[in-house]
């Protein structure tokens, strides 16, 4: 094998070994009176190889709960501008003390993603 061509298989694996890194988790929380809600996420691929986010909604504190729970996922460019949104739905019911998971499809894939708690309702129960 000739030198170019070792060098240039070296130069493809680098690249490639480069983005084979490991997802990396996100969180984000929210303090209010009655406790706080955390959203625990990571880009990464169903079944298929389509691009997701997938994650927990955890809550600490047992005064409410929340229904209709909004996930807004924006996807971001190589400079980190928001080029997509893409507004979702935790599943249920996230009650007092909880950790809900949620699995949401990325509709425009990007460079990088950035996901937060859009809104919330209030719904009765806890304690």
């Amino acid at each position: 094998m000739s030198i170019q061509l070792r060098v240039s298989v070296a130069l493809v694996v680098c690249v490639l070994a480069m983005g084979a890194g490991a997802a990396r988790a996100e969180r984000s929380t929210i303090a209010g009176n009655a406790g706080t809600i955390t959203l625990d996420w990571q880009a990464t691929q169903d079944r298929a190889g389509r691009p997701l986010i997938a994650g927990r909604v955890i809550t600490y504190g047992g005064k409410s709960g929340y229904c209709s729970t909004r996930l807004l996922v924006e996807t971001l460019d190589a400079q980190g501008q928001v080029v997509a949104q893409n507004v979702g739905f935790v599943p249920g019911y996230v009650g007092g003390y909880d950790d809900v998971y949620f699995e949401l499809p990325i509709r425009t894939p990007g460079t990088g993603y950035r996901a937060s708690i859009a809104s919330w309702d209030k719904c009765s129960g806890g304690q």
